[in-house]
């Protein structure tokens, strides 16, 4: 947020602005003035600039393009705002909208309402927009999936007769094939970058699917009223606490970096590894010989067909609303062209990205597989209309630490302690204006079989 913003890094910020890139095309819109685009991918800054060019030629709007690195690119749209130099567009994840369009900041973003009602049929994933909505209005359109799934040596699978599972329930029965191997670890994970903590998220989501919580107005904002006499999350915590101990992640897992549990997987020591497309080049250059798949984590049989889950959110587009309404006018049609089929083909056959238009075709078999995998990016997904700050910030530490065994706290306590820090952070007026509270479920939660989480 602004008022976290350190002066003097805002300023070094702003006087990195003043160039803020090149123009890669000619020509003006009709009020004469060129759009700013900032982007966040340097490894596709030949892609991107073609794309613009093509743009200008088709609309004969001129775009100045600018890249900044992903780890800052919050702190310098913020510095951008406080100094009047807001990019047209540009690129934030649609999950992490909050801090830039929070009542004590001031909104940095301009509705695309109108464009989703007119774009939403093209998307793979239509609910992967309601990442980006905050209080009825849509705020970042999807560009681009990004995320973590499980990559599983395909190789090593039909050596050793395991099967890549459609359930929940093969799953643990993989996992506990595979320990009972006693070669190699079942799927390495990065516990120090709280990797682990991707399987409490994900039966945390089927849970909600299973007992009608995606159905509640609160589940749509992110702050569904805990039901204390559920012991839902305590099963679930328990279960993970179980697999750890198992050794399930590897010995030690929870002190393991993402790239040593990669490293894991490519030395053949793991059969399976939490990692994100962007790692399989090389993932593969590393183990030339043997063969590479992917899947999401899968949900429960009872609803396998419906959903499954990838830790990830989208690469989203956003436009300065303060700017002319001729400026404005620009910026969403270069939304709209970005999110367009012709786009989104250019970007899966010069990238390794995988997008959000269904009408693209995929022309290698293993993007084909990301692709089917990623679409449950957003899955059910929710906006959360508020923002949270010290309370909860340690709460991923929090899971971890229990997780591993050392916490001395039970399932329920952990659970408490992260909801009593979130609604700490929602009672927060310097974070939350006005501040927020739990949302009162309307509906009696559904019953469901919970033997999957003994």
């Amino acid at each position: 947020m602004k008022k976290a913003i350190h002066f003097l890094l805002a300023i070094a910020m702003v006087f990195s602005m003043a160039a803020f890139g090149g123009c890669v095309n000619g020509g003006k819109n009709a009020s004469g003035d060129t759009i700013t685009f900032m982007h966040m991918w340097p490894e596709h800054e030949a892609t991107m600039n073609r794309i613009l060019a093509k743009f200008t030629e088709k609309e004969g709007i001129a775009v100045k393009a600018s890249i900044t690195p992903y780890d800052q690119m919050e702190q310098v749209l913020q510095a951008a705002e406080i100094s009047g130099n807001l990019p047209n567009v540009y690129v934030f994840y649609t999950h992490y909208m909050t801090p830039l369009v929070s009542s004590t900041d001031g909104v940095m973003a301009g509705s695309l309402n109108a464009l989703h009602e007119k774009t939403v049929d093209n998307f793979v994933q239509q609910s992967s927009w309601e990442l980006g909505k905050i209080n009825n209005t849509y705020y970042s359109a999807p560009f681009r999936a990004t995320g973590e799934l499980i990559f599983y040596n395909k190789t090593m699978f039909e050596q050793k007769g395991w099967t890549a599972p459609a359930t929940f329930e093969e799953m643990e029965t993989l996992l506990r094939a595979i320990a009972a191997d006693g070669n190699v670890t079942p799927l390495a994970a990065g516990g120090k970058e709280h990797q682990i903590t991707y399987m409490i998220n994900a039966m945390s989501l089927f849970c909600s699917v299973l007992d009608g919580s995606v159905e509640e107005p609160g589940y749509a904002v992110g702050r569904l009223q805990p039901d204390t006499s559920d012991n839902t999350s305590a099963l679930i915590y328990e279960k993970v606490n179980k697999w750890y101990a198992n050794n399930y992640f590897g010995k030690g897992a929870i002190a393991v970096s993402k790239a040593g549990a990669i490293k894991e997987f490519t030395s053949r020591r793991a059969a399976m590894v939490f990692a994100n497309v962007n790692n399989m080049g090389d993932v593969t250059s590393l183990m030339p010989n043997d063969e590479i798949g992917v899947f999401a984590i899968p949900a429960p049989e009872a609803i396998a067909n419906d959903v499954k889950y990838v830790y990830g959110g989208y690469d989203g587009l956003s436009y300065n609303p303060s700017a002319s309404s001729a400026q404005q006018e620009s910026s969403l049609k270069l939304i709209e062209y970005l999110v367009s089929d012709e786009v989104q083909q250019i970007l899966a056959d010069s990238t390794q990205s995988i997008v959000v238009n269904k009408n693209v075709a995929y022309h290698s078999q293993t993007y084909k597989e990301f692709a089917d995998e990623y679409k449950y990016v957003g899955a059910y997904a929710n906006g959360t209309d508020y923002i949270t700050g010290q309370n909860a910030a340690g709460n991923v530490s929090i899971m971890s630490t229990y997780i591993s065994g050392t916490s001395g706290k039970t399932a329920a306590e952990v659970i408490k302690l992260i909801n009593d820090n979130v609604w700490k952070d929602m009672q927060d007026s310097l974070l939350n204006n006005p501040v927020k509270d739990w949302y009162p479920r309307q509906n009696p939660r559904k019953q469901f079989d919970k033997s999957w989480l003994a």
